[in-house]
């Protein structure tokens, strides 16, 4: 097994899981804990957050690192 499987097993593993703990949160705790709504929330209560985010991981990842589709 590559590095390149490894890394799409563990992606894979960490995307099942927070789907299993959003029904989870849905069933157990209801529809307010579920991950949409609490990202939902957090973006209109910080709007500038939400820009400063993505500058800082989009654009200075991009800047500092060289990544680029191939």
């Amino acid at each position: 097994m590559g590095a390149k499987a490894i890394t799409v097993a563990i992606l894979g593993c960490f995307f099942f899981a927070l789907i299993f703990y959003d029904i989870y949160a849905l069933t157990v705790w209801g529809v307010d804990t579920t991950i949409s709504v609490v990202i939902n929330e957090w973006a209109f209560a910080h709007p500038g957050m939400n820009f400063f985010a993505g500058a800082i991981f989009g654009g200075l990842f991009v800047h500092f690192f060289g990544w680029k589709p191939k």
